[in-house]
């Protein structure tokens, strides 16, 4: 039975794709490497593909073929690294036009050479044509080989045959596909195929997923380390425990303050903000999907940073749909933010997102106040950005920092958005606040009773209660420090970081990539973040490790040696 598999990557944990994608592995390297010549031979047979959509053919078990995509949030694209600028600019991009936000990247379309002649190259690209129509891409570049290139010119390709460039045993042409134009060409074979099953291709991967392996059995759940989340390894202040357990039944019974009135007071008189500029929610994304898409929209252009949480960069593309640019942070400089080449930037869109201190990058700047003044500063040109949105869901975590919460009374176009799930041990009660002049617009898209009543007890007794969550952050910067120390050990590249968690990437002699790494460690039960596709220059061997109590800390440094040692 012929099926087609659609999946993302990061892989999901899921066996079959796992299978799916080992298979592929190997057949790009007897494709690229033994066939074509375009890369070293290796004793484990295996290449992976760096693309971010992938489709493949099955063949009852057997990988007859794939295609895999880089949507338009990947770029720089990785056909910049074989084609000169020069050579992009008389090419692919005057096609695309100011269109590059909808515009994807045909990475790789393979099928292994016992398929070959049965058409499964002809369906991939059906498929993918299918997949790029649905979210909306405008156009497909690609780069191909001229062993198929006639296969491209049949579905409406526009190949530039004399801009060639000798890789391997063959030549690769910059190539340029408007998806439409190719539907209206062969409407019978993109119609024709079944609709592939991509429920998940527009949802934000995030960690969390012991609660696949452990459901709600929290017997199975104790034997597990999760560490893939960030929620605290503290448990929340002592008061609100106490409150939660004196009126546990009632906090089941009764319905919540209408519009958390007692929060709202609670968090302005702890905090030293008019309680007119506050809005709470279940959750910063709660926050984030309610304000995000009524204070943007489709022609809203939106800088953000990358790498950074990646709920942003997912509900700019696929909620809100508008033009989204990374500004760039780089390992080599420890992925601190250039001010001055951000705000220049900034004050070039309509919008720009922060998260500070940053995830999963783990680096606080102290200049983030002096960044917002500058890119609102009028005095000497004007400023298109209207909206400056900080999330300071870790600073709580820093005992001298500087909330740019204080800031919201003089700068109108600035939303500081705070969760309490982190730094408060509230994750799974579901508390969050932001603080902005423009909540009192923005409050009428957030519905009644927002947040539960154990969650309003709760935020209110830990928001009086600084100095249990002091001390439980001593101990977080002490035990983040060691496990730092233990992973630098074991060949670890360990970005230092300020909060309850580690960037880190993997020993350069690893045999691990950061998925099959992560796959490694979760049959040991123990659950740890790949990174990689929180941002654009993370490679495939970066790792987020959260930062646990003293003994599972002890546990995921021996999961990782015993990882280490068997690879």
């Amino acid at each position: 039975m012929t099926e087609f598999v659609f999946f993302n990557y990061p892989l999901p944990y899921n066996s079959e794709i796992t299978d799916i994608w080992n298979q592929i592995s190997s057949l790009r390297h007897d494709v690229y490497a033994s066939e074509l010549r375009q890369y070293e031979v290796n004793s484990e047979r295996q290449i992976e593909d760096p693309g971010r959509n992938f489709i493949a053919c099955m063949v009852g078990k057997t990988l007859a073929g794939y295609i895999s995509l880089n949507p338009p949030e990947n770029q720089p694209f990785r056909l910049n690294q074989y084609f000169s600028q020069e050579v992009l600019q008389n090419t692919l991009y005057p096609l695309c036009d100011d269109r590059l936000s909808s515009t994807y990247e045909v990475r790789a379309l393979t099928v292994s050479p016992e398929f070959r002649g049965k058409q499964i190259s002809e369906k991939l690209m059906a498929y993918a044509l299918q997949y790029v129509l649905q979210f909306e891409g405008t156009d497909i570049i690609a780069m191909g080989h001229s062993n198929v290139v006639e296969l491209y010119k049949k579905i409406g390709m526009t190949v530039f045959e004399e801009y060639g460039v000798h890789y391997g045993e063959t030549h690769y042409y910059p190539m340029h596909l408007n998806p439409q134009k190719a539907l209206s060409m062969h409407p019978e074979k993109i119609s024709k195929v079944d609709p592939l099953d991509i429920e998940d291709g527009d949802v934000c991967y995030h960690g969390g997923k012991s609660w696949d392996a452990s459901k709600f059995d929290f017997e199975v759940r104790d034997s597990l380390i999760v560490a893939d989340v960030l929620d605290s390894p503290f448990p929340p202040c002592p008061e609100a425990l106490g409150i939660l357990r004196e009126q546990l039944e009632r906090c089941c019974q009764e319905s919540p303050p209408t519009q958390c009135e007692e929060l709202i007071q609670t968090i302005a008189e702890v905090r030293g903000i008019e309680s007119n500029n506050v809005a709470v929610s279940s959750g910063s994304s709660s926050l984030m999907f309610s304000f995000l898409p009524r204070l943007l929209n489709a022609d809203s252009r939106v800088l953000v940073l990358s790498p950074m949480y990646g709920e942003y960069s997912h509900i700019l593309t696929h909620v809100i749909g508008c033009e989204m640019t990374n500004f760039i942070l780089h390992r080599e400089n420890g992925f601190e933010i250039n001010s001055d080449d951000l705000v220049s930037q900034a004050r070039l869109h309509d919008a720009v997102i922060f998260v500070n201190p940053n995830s999963p990058t783990g680096v606080y700047s102290e200049e983030m106040g002096e960044i917002v003044h500058r890119i609102q500063d009028e005095s000497e040109s004007p400023t298109r950005c209207k909206m400056i949105w900080v999330d300071e869901t870790y600073i709580d975590y820093i005992p001298d920092a500087h909330s740019l919460e204080a800031l919201v009374a003089e700068i109108p176009s600035l939303i500081v958005c705070k969760s309490m799930s982190k730094c408060y041990a509230l994750s799974g009660l579901r508390v969050a606040y932001a603080a902005s002049q423009k909540v009192s617009d923005l409050r009428r898209f957030i519905p009644p009773w927002a947040v539960s009543l154990p969650g309003q007890l709760a935020a209110v007794a830990a928001l009086k209660n600084p100095d249990y969550y002091s001390e439980q952050y001593a101990v977080i910067h002490e035990q983040r420090k060691q496990m730092g120390q233990q992973l630098t050990q074991q060949n670890f590249s360990v970005l230092p970081g300020v909060a309850n968690f580690l960037l880190t990437f993997l020993p350069e002699d690893s045999q691990h990539t950061s998925s099959s790494f992560i796959e490694a460690c979760k049959q040991k039960g123990v659950f740890i973040r790949d990174a990689q596709n929180m941002g654009i220059t993370l490679g495939n061997n970066a790792v987020r490790f959260a930062i646990r109590s003293r003994d599972e800390n002890q546990r995921i440094i021996q999961c990782v040696k015993e990882v280490l040692t068997q690879q």
